[in-house]
């Protein structure tokens, strides 16, 4: 009832409201310095912890780099991890009044800002339509980051199988579809540019970088693992690790099962299953306890998980089946050189049984994994990425659409091929 009352005071005030934001944000354009080569960066207001690792990257890199979000996820991060919280910001008022104090303090203290489909801190609030034009009129930038959820129309998901994933995990916004997707058109027609990765074949009709991921991490703060195990499932204990934020998303009982179905072949495996872990004991575990990550079975594609487990050295399996987003991926960016396992619910126990009886192939994919990670998933990639998203910005690049062609871009050649045993990420036979 109550947000119905607000909703409808909001409509009733939105010719007052429209002037008082015009104001503001012309102001905030004839305020602001002339940008040169830094423009100052904002990073929210989705609390996702890549928000965090995208801010570092591009601060190290010298930019004024900062996360402004809505909380934190205390369960698996630190408040540490993020820069500013609304909820910490502008006294002992309401929350709903911060979100548009931080939108237009916002408009002042930045000139790039990088946001989830849900669009920025006034896309919490019922005038959520005007948050593009407002910071167009600012001369502000707009760089679209989803992080899933906010950009899951499921009636445009290709795949059949993620999309029962979806149902079984997070049934709600099937729900939502209408309101989801009028975000998502909005910022698609009025974000400057749009980056999706996985997700480009659902339905948006844009991208302006062809990458698998934008996904990055300090590799160097995950150690590749010690273990070096020889274990083959009959010598020694072989240990699997699945690490699922959604059981149905990451196809988690297949995963259950087939290891339930090695060891009633005879083979000596272990589950280790991680689940509401803080990062830093996610780290201890890839480091110390396990010899293969399974990360997903059914979305399409790897996320932050599969890319951790790279980075400790491990062979990751991931649903790579797909050829709708994985051939372009191939064909136009660097993913030839990713040397995750492609695994379904259909061939998972044979996978794992090659893996868990022959540590030597473990061993070459855990190795071409960290190269992987080293070579396009750091913070330098991550300046590399962003700081040609900025020369774009301000005029200085003419497109992004080409910024990883194996044939065309110079950046996948600046390094060594990574080289693996894969083919279309095939185990040898």
């Amino acid at each position: 009832m109550k947000a119905r009352v607000y909703t409808l005071f909001c409509w009733a005030a939105y010719p007052l409201f429209f002037i008082v934001a015009m104001l503001i944000a012309l102001s905030a354009r004839l305020s602001c310095r002339p940008i040169l080569d830094n423009p100052r960066l904002v990073w929210g207001e989705a609390p996702i912890i890549n928000n965090s690792y995208w801010a570092r990257a591009m601060r190290a890199a010298g930019y004024e780099s900062l996360t402004f979000t809505d909380g934190y996820s205390y369960t698996i991060n630190k408040r540490e991890d993020y820069d500013r919280l609304v909820q910490e910001s502008y006294g002992p008022i309401p929350v709903f009044l911060k979100y548009y104090l931080a939108f237009f303090e916002s408009l002042f203290r930045f000139d790039v800002f990088f946001i989830s489909f849900n669009g920025f801190f006034l896309g919490k609030t019922p005038f959520w339509r005007m948050e593009a034009q407002l910071l167009k009129l600012a001369r502000k930038k707009v760089v679209v980051l989803p992080f899933g959820l906010d950009a899951f129309v499921y009636n445009r998901v290709k795949s059949t199988s993620m999309l029962q994933g979806l149902l079984m995990s997070v049934p709600v916004p099937s729900r939502q579809q209408r309101r989801i997707a009028a975000r998502v058109d909005y910022w698609c027609e009025h974000a400057d540019v749009v980056l999706l990765g996985f997700l480009g074949p659902d339905g948006f009709g844009r991208w302006d970088v062809i990458m698998p991921n934008f996904l990055f991490i300090n590799y160097e703060e995950w150690t590749p693992s010690t273990r070096a195990s020889d274990a083959d499932g009959v010598n020694d204990v072989v240990y699997i690790a699945h690490a699922p934020n959604h059981r149905g998303f990451k196809g988690s009982e297949f995963v259950i099962d087939a290891v339930a179905q090695l060891k009633r072949d005879g083979l000596k495996v272990e589950l280790v299953l991680i689940e509401g872990k803080q990062n830093s004991e996610v780290k201890r575990i890839f480091k110390e306890d396990v010899d293969i990550l399974v990360e997903q079975l059914i979305a399409v594609g790897h996320g932050l998980n599969g890319l951790e487990g790279m980075a400790s050295g491990l062979p990751v399996i991931s649903n790579l089946e797909d050829e709708n987003y994985v051939s372009p991926l191939r064909r136009w960016s660097y993913f030839s050189e990713c040397p995750i396992v492609s695994g379904s619910p259909e061939n998972l126990v044979e996978i794992l049984r090659k893996l868990v009886t022959q540590p030597g192939i473990r061993r070459e994919l855990g190795a071409a994994g960290r190269a992987y990670v080293q070579k396009y998933y750091g913070y330098d990639s991550a300046q590399y990425l962003f700081g040609e998203i900025i020369h774009y910005l301000y005029g200085r690049r003419e497109r992004l659409i080409d910024l990883y062609h194996p044939l065309l871009s110079d950046y996948p050649k600046r390094a060594a091929k990574v080289i693996h045993p894969l083919k279309n990420g095939r185990l040898p036979e």
